[in-house]
């Protein structure tokens, strides 16, 4: 497995090619970044946006965490989309949840048995899954007798689309759909087009979920 010392090695190796294959991206980034695409995923080290993509530096604004969320009371979500939306003018927000997500088994063993206040109040990590645990019991509800990997789908299904719902609900998101003009570039942006993703680990691959949401 890498080390940190590795960490410097690899760059050092990657940055001589990178700036020499690639002179003049290298040279814009410098600058400025103009990426089209916010990318709301998990932390999961299986799941780096940029490589699974063969995306370049510069293409892909990203943010991360367990299992995906994307929290309306979470002001490092909200920032970031305003950023993304009314600074950079990105034009698709992708939340993308994968299989074997190990933030999707917590909730899901959690819809069973509910941790107890005292866990909640000393541990963040379960405080940042009680919406995802939710999910995970409405699915459970609706679907008696479903277990393991089957369950585990229909809990990314449901959990990505109340993240797209989540986006498609703040005011950075209906300004943006309204022409509102942007308070921190000054102009009328791209109108942002939300989309919902699963990324399958086993098969290395992107699958759309068709839950796409875009400007009325």
């Amino acid at each position: 497995m890498i080390q940190v010392a590795d960490l410097f090695h690899n760059n050092k190796n990657w940055a001589k090619d990178f700036t020499a294959t690639k002179p003049e991206l290298a040279a814009h980034l410098a600058k400025t970044q103009t990426p089209k695409i916010l990318w709301i995923g998990c932390s999961d080290s299986r799941i780096p946006e940029s490589t699974i993509c063969n995306a370049n530096p510069g293409d892909i604004f990203v943010t991360r965490n367990i299992a995906n969320q994307f929290r309306l009371d979470d002001d490092n979500a909200l920032s970031v989309l305003t950023f993304a939306v009314q600074a950079l003018g990105i034009e698709h927000i992708v939340v993308v949840g994968h299989t074997s997500c190990g933030g999707i088994n917590a909730a899901i063993a959690g819809a069973a048995n509910p941790p107890a206040k005292e866990a909640l109040d000393s541990s963040p990590l379960l405080r940042h899954l009680v919406p995802l645990t939710q999910i995970a019991q409405e699915v459970v509800k609706t679907n008696p007798g479903l277990q393991g990997s089957e369950l585990a789908e229909k809990v990314v299904r449901a959990s990505v689309q109340t993240q797209v719902d989540n986006i498609c609900s703040t005011e950075v998101i209906k300004d943006n759909w309204s022409g509102v003009t942007s308070p921190l570039s000054g102009k009328v942006m791209n109108k942002v087009t939300v989309h919902g993703l699963c990324y399958d680990i086993a098969k290395a691959q992107l699958i759309d979920l068709d839950l796409t949401k875009q400007a009325p």
